[in-house]
């Protein structure tokens, strides 16, 4: 929401590029939420978003996701349809997760989900077979922990300076504009 607002601020001079980053790319049935730095760190990003005007639930369902690239491959099916369906299903997405406890790494919520975001449901599921979108994924994980060397999110560069890891006041994104500038 933070690199939004930036957006809206700065309009056409600011230009986002999002990948893909899994932190699991692949399944680990070991994963849990209850009691672990998972549900420590889901509080303290409630916490910080609160003045964003987002609201995180604490996770309750039975089964947290095991993994994030499933997600991942969605939002870059959408993305092959257009920036604007990329912008929605990726909201739709942080929503159903963090705020209706969804488990977004089945295949059958995501469908659910980018269907309500409008996308073209038989391109995303031919992009989502052909292991196209898994692809893309997994190219921009290999860019990222090669070119800036990766290994949290969030991680922003900008222009290639020294990445922010992890949330920033809005004003820590600001500044860092404004100082390359």
């Amino acid at each position: 929401m933070r690199l939004r607002a930036l957006r809206a601020e700065f309009g056409d001079r600011l230009r986002i590029e999002w990948r893909s980053f899994p932190l699991r790319p692949a399944p680990d049935p070991t994963v849990t939420f209850r009691g672990t730095f998972r549900e420590k760190a889901w509080q303290r990003v409630q916490a910080q978003a609160i003045t964003d005007g987002i609201r995180y639930e604490p996770w309750s369902g039975e089964e947290f996701p095991t993994w994030s690239l499933p997600a991942l491959e969605a939002a870059k099916c959408a993305a092959l349809q257009g920036d604007d369906l990329f912008e929605r299903l990726h909201l739709s997405l942080y929503e159903a997760f963090f705020t209706r406890g969804i488990n977004i790494e089945r295949p059958e919520e995501l469908v659910t989900i980018a269907e309500h975001a409008g996308c073209d449901m038989t391109r995303y599921q031919a992009d989502l077979t052909s292991g196209h979108a898994r692809a893309l994924v997994l190219s921009d994980y290999e860019s990222a922990r090669a070119q800036h060397a990766v290994r949290a999110i969030p991680t922003v560069v900008i222009n290639g300076a020294q990445p922010l890891v992890g949330l920033h006041p809005l004003k820590a994104y600001r500044s860092a504009l404004l100082n390359l500038s």
